[in-house]
């Protein structure tokens, strides 16, 4: 397994990933990674084995911040889930940013249990419950960890 920076190339895998992990229409994903691929901050990262990107990776920076990053996406496809991918991606993310603080955004539901176990094991803590954020029925739950 290895993991690097994405490429446009690799925009129809992620945008299938995405899709299947219910993040956002795979249609979106040429277009969300076109300031990467350009001259703005944000960080996409694929892991791959056998040259096949079984996940993904994006974080981007916080405006107004010291050094704060949000780890706006994550997934792993489902055939590869459980085999270190998701947290390679995260550990690379933490080694390559340069962040003091990064926060990783998700949902309270059930689809997300696996998600929230996920950043909570890898050192994560949750900071913040906001009811009804994406929709109604669909909260925002804030996770937070300081690298330094």
């Amino acid at each position: 397994m290895s993991v690097r920076a994405a490429a446009a190339v690799d925009s129809a895998r992620i945008g299938q990933i995405a899709e299947g992990a219910g993040l956002f229409p795979a249609e979106y994903t040429a277009e969300m990674m076109a300031p990467a691929l350009g001259d703005a901050p944000d960080i996409w990262l694929v892991a791959e084995a056998s040259d096949e990107v079984a996940g993904f990776a994006f974080a981007r920076p916080e405006e107004m911040t010291d050094r704060t990053w949000n780890v706006l996406a994550i997934a792993v496809d489902s055939a590869a889930r459980g085999q270190g991918y998701g947290g390679a991606l995260l550990a690379r993310m933490e080694a390559d940013l340069g962040a003091r603080v990064i926060i990783i955004e998700t949902t309270q539901r059930p689809e997300q249990d696996a998600a929230r176990a996920f950043y909570t094991a890898k050192g994560y803590e949750q900071q913040g419950h906001v009811r009804d954020f994406y929709g109604d029925g669909e909260d925002k739950i804030i996770f937070r960890k300081a690298l330094v």
